[in-house]
Order: C-alpha cells, then sequence, then structure tokens
C-alpha cells in the first residue's frame, strides 16, 4: 500500500476532479461515508449513542459535516461543533453546512432530534458549550486534516487540549488535528485519537514514530478514487502488508535438498561476544538456508562446534584480543568460491587488524553481501567501498551506526528517517535498513518500504543479530536484496510481537523471536499465492 505526504495526496485529489471528472463534493461523501462505516463496525450499537463533531472551516470540517448528515439519517443524535463563523466555510464544505443547517431549520415540531450547529469562534463560546459537548459519547476530530504545516496556535489550542481532556472515545478524520502528514514528528498540540480513519491512503504521518503513537487504529477509508491515478503519481513510500510478503515466500518443491537452498558464509563473533554470532546463524538455518558455515576466531571455535551442531564453523585466525585478524583474509576468500551469500559484523568488534580484515574482504567479495554491526562501523570511515560492489549489498544500521555512515547525528536521523535511508540507499546502490520503531527499507531506486510489525520489547540485546541471519537466510536462498529485506524484516517483527503476546513485551528476549519464527512464518504460509516455486536447482 502507498503511503503519502499532504501534497501527493492533493495531486491525486485534483487529477480525480480535474481529469476524471470526480467532483470535490462527492469525495467529500464517499469519505463521509467511509468514516460512518468504520464508526458502525466499533460501535454497533452507535443509536445509542451521541456523538459531538469539531468541524473546522476547511474540507476537512465539509467532511465532518457530512458524516454528522449520515449519522443524522441513522437516527444518531449529532451535534456539529463549528469552529468558525458559517460565513468563513467556501466551496464543498459550504454545500455540506447548507444541507446539515437545511436538516436542522427544516425540522417539524414532532420531530425528536437534527443536526444542532453551534458556532464556536472564541474562547467565550468555547467555554459556553462545554457543558453541552460532555454530553456526547463519541467526538469527531474535523478540525484540520493533511494541509496543517507549523504547530497550532491560538484557541484552537484549548479546543484541542478540551477534546483530549474530556474522556470521550475520539475519532480523527484522515489525521489527528495537529499532526503534520508529511514526518513522524510532533508540531505542537495535537489531538490523541482512539481512531483515525485515513481517507484513501494513509499518510506518513500516521506511521512513523512518534506520531504514530496519537493515532489510535487506523482505518483507510475507500473514497473512489481511480487505481490509475495512485499509480500515475509516482509514489516512492510504500507500506509492507501481508499479501506483499505472501508473494515474496517461496514455495519449496519435494524434489530438492539442502543444496538447493543455498549455503551462507557468517563471519562473526569475537571473544565475550560469541552469543551474536550464535544468534545471526541459527536464524539463517530458520530462515530457509540449506547450508550456514559460522567463519569465526580460532580461539572460539571448540565450544561452537558442539553449541550449534546444525552450523559448520571455518575457523580462522585471531588477534591476541581474540578478534579475527587481518591474515584470516586469504583463507576466508578462498573458501567463498561457490558460496551463495555473505553476512559480516555481529560481534566481530573494530579491533584495528579486524578492520583491515574485513575492508579487505569487502572489496572482493564477489556474492550478495548483508553487512551489520561492527561491519557497518568498520566501513562508515571508508564507505565509498560499498560504492565498488558489483553484486547487491544490504546494510542493517541503527540510529546510531547510520549517523556514522552519514556524518551526522543520530537526532537528525530519527526526525528524517525516509529521507536519510533513502539518501544514503541512493548514493552507494545500497539495500538500506533502518532499524527502530517502523524499521524503513531503502533502495537504489529510492523506493522506500516501511514495516509495520514488531513491538518495544523487541529493543533488547540480539534481535538484530536474528534479524540479519534472517535476511541473510532467504538472500543465500536466491531471493533478491529487495525481497530479502521486505520479507526478512516483516517475519521478524511478526515474530516478535507472537512473542511479546504469549510472554509480554518486558519478558521478550531475542532467543523468543527464533522460538516464535516458525509460526509467523506459517501465517504467511497460509496466504501465499498456490503452486508459486521461486526457487530452483
Amino acid at each position: 500500500m502507498k503511503i503519502v505526504t499532504a501534497k501527493e495526496m492533493q495531486s491525486i485529489d485534483k487529477k480525480a476532479i480535474e481529469n476524471y471528472g470526480i467532483s470535490g463534493i462527492v469525495l467529500m461523501e464517499n469519505a463521509a461515508m467511509g468514516v460512518v462505516s468504520s464508526i458502525l463496525k466499533r460501535f454497533p450499537d452507535i443509536k445509542n449513542k451521541r456523538v459531538g463533531i469539531f468541524s473546522g472551516k476547511g474540507n476537512n470540517g465539509g467532511d465532518g459535516l457530512a458524516v454528522a448528515r449520515h449519522l443524522n439519517n441513522k437516527g444518531v443524535e449529532t451535534t456539529v461543533y463549528l469552529l468558525s463563523k458559517k460565513e468563513m466555510l467556501k466551496g464543498d464544505a459550504r454545500t455540506n453546512l447548507n444541507i446539515a443547517d437545511n436538516a436542522r431549520t427544516n425540522l417539524n415540531i414532532a420531530d425528536k432530534m437534527g443536526i444542532r450547529i453551534f458556532e464556536i469562534a472564541s474562547l467565550n463560546e468555547l467555554e459556553a458549550i462545554k457543558d453541552d459537548a460532555l454530553k456526547n459519547d463519541i467526538f469527531i476530530d474535523a478540525i484540520f486534516g493533511t494541509g496543517l504545516t507549523s504547530g497550532v496556535k491560538g484557541y484552537y489550542t484549548n479546543i484541542i487540549k478540551f477534546i483530549n481532556s474530556s474522556g470521550k472515545f475520539i475519532l480523527s478524520i484522515d489525521i489527528p488535528s495537529g499532526l503534520s502528514s508529511d514526518t513522524g514528528e510532533i508540531i505542537g498540540g495535537h489531538i490523541k485519537a482512539d481512531l483515525t480513519v485515513s481517507l484513501c491512503l494513509p499518510k506518513i504521518g500516521e506511521i512513523l514514530y512518534p506520531a504514530a503513537e496519537y493515532i489510535g487504529d487506523l482505518d483507510i477509508a475507500d473514497i473512489g478514487i481511480p487505481k490509475t491515478i495512485i499509480d500515475e503519481e509516482g509514489i516512492k513510500v510504500n507500506l509492507i502488508e501481508n499479501a506483499d510478503v505472501a508473494g515474496i515466500l517461496p514455495k519449496r518443491r519435494p524434489d530438492t535438498h539442502k543444496g538447493t537452498y543455498g549455503h551462507l558464509i557468517v563471519v562473526a563473533g569475537s571473544k565475550g561476544k560469541g552469543g551474536a554470532a550464535a544468534m545471526a546463524s541459527i536464524s539463517a538455518l530458520r530462515a530457509g538456508a540449506g547450508l550456514v558455515t559460522l567463519a569465526l576466531p580460532e580461539c572460539l571455535n571448540t565450544s561452537f562446534e558442539t553449541r550449534i551442531p546444525e552450523v559448520m564453523t571455518l575457523p580462522l585466525p585471531d588477534t591476541k584480543d581474540g578478534t579475527i585478524d587481518k591474515s584470516a583474509s586469504k583463507i576466508l576468500l578462498k573458501f567463498l568460491e561457490g558460496k551463495s551469500a555473505v553476512l559480516i559484523g555481529p560481534g566481530i568488534t573494530t579491533n584495528p587488524s579486524t578492520s583491515s580484515f574485513v575492508k579487505k574482504i569487502i572489496k572482493e567479495i564477489g556474492c550478495p553481501l548483508l553487512i551489520d554491526a561492527d561491519g557497518l562501523n568498520i566501513v562508515a570511515d571508508e564507505i565509498e567501498i560499498l560504492k565498488k560492489r558489483a553484486s547487491p549489498v544490504i546494510v542493517t544500521p541503527h540510529p546510531g551506526e547510520m549517523a556514522r555512515m552519514l556524518n551526522t547525528t543520530s537526532k537528525e536521523i530519527q526526525a528524517n528517517r525516509i529521507e536519510s535511508g533513502r539518501k544514503l540507499a541512493v548514493k552507494y546502490r545500497l539495500y538500506v535498513i533502518l532499524k527502530g520503531a517502523r524499521t524503513v527499507i531503502a533502495a537504489p531506486d529510492g523506493d522506500v518500504y516501511i514495516n509495520p510489525t514488531g513491538n518495544p520489547g523487541m529493543a533488547t540485546a540480539g534481535t538484530g543479530d536474528v534479524l540479519s541471519g534472517i535476511i541473510a537466510g532467504f538472500l543465500c536462498q536466491g531471493l533478491s536484496a529487495k525481497d530479502s529485506s521486505i520479507l526478512g524484516v516483516y517475519l521478524h517483527g511478526m515474530a516478535g510481537d507472537i512473542a511479546a503476546d504469549k510472554l509480554s513485551q518486558t519478558a521478550l528476549i531475542a532467543g523468543d523471536l527464533l522460538k516464535y519464527f516458525p509460526e509467523a512464518v506459517k501465517k504467511i504460509e497460509k496466504q501465499r499465492p498456490e503452486f508459486r516455486q521461486d526457487i530452483q536447482d
């Protein structure tokens, strides 16, 4: 599913109106029906509820007025709190105000209810309606919509504070008022919604944190815009969905063997950091890799040969500190002949001799490569070597590692996660996986994919090693770097969600992801297109 900025959504609306002849009032009507549909799903007993709608003077307010009419037609006691004088409304919003006004003024005396409309253009008028507003069970926020570019000012601040402190269920139309559509940053006071009904497509500010924390549940309302318009817009940011992942996950043929599914080399580990090597290696096997060899310092080899019997080992010359020595490059490069993919970085440290080893093999490896953890810190000061790679490279930085690679700060990375990922990916022709809440996957062509799975319980040691192992496991089976990244990130987060549901977020550890990863795979397999056979001898 595409994710849009406010400007992109405005362009889509404009093309629907000007090129396809779909009038703005029709789009507004469809939006209202979509919102009402979401309300009815959440509140089947809506007729027993009272609804208060806070409407601004723009199109978002017009959506709110149309919702008021539809709810009123269903027998719901509905009140509009219009945050403007009526004469300030123009265009389609004015049309819906006129309809609502007529519904109110043309009531017969015998009618029990209609749409009540209060004009609230000042703090005094706000104070006057507070008691009335608090009699409602549900508040609908139709104040600003997606057009806001700066923090809320003036008496709108008081309106938002009143709504948030009311204790009522709050539904926001399109986006909670006060949040930016274009970033996950908090730009000022804003509505804290229980449910947001985004119109046509989700907005970036609804997906990225910290803003996403205030969206509540997210519904997407179809407002009748043709798919061809969305396709023509050339939107580069995508939200990964189950169907996308199900279309990637390969189906195994019965006439295959371990060689069919590739041989991955994991270059990892050092004295005191053997756990990272173990987690990455076993994760690759869980992802379906046929063979995994762990290349590690010789001093760790004996313990690993018995610790993980499914993983083969390649002992390499080590330094006095228990890290891989630079002299190991010749041994490893010879061993890599005919191998499917390489994962390098977990737990290797940035020892100077190890750093020399890493830089040399990155320059000469001929197969697909994933660089993680200390591998990223090593290449950060000589990042140009990645440009010279002919085969695909995936990097999996957290914000601190990304900041070092782009010579900036973690704060700047977090404030611009999409653009930071895209900048690194395009400049160095990489597939970038920027880890964190809503992991961002950026491709060399500028496309970006945002992952919705995962939870705060995964902020614990080792989960990044599990992720790199999973992705590398798919990469060595012959999946493209893009597909491996999307599939690995999504399933990794899903395994975390399953683990958190069963164990709690607080108690979750990295090993739990390995435990529940098979369950995540099974869920996706059930949605996979039949007869898909991407893996061949």
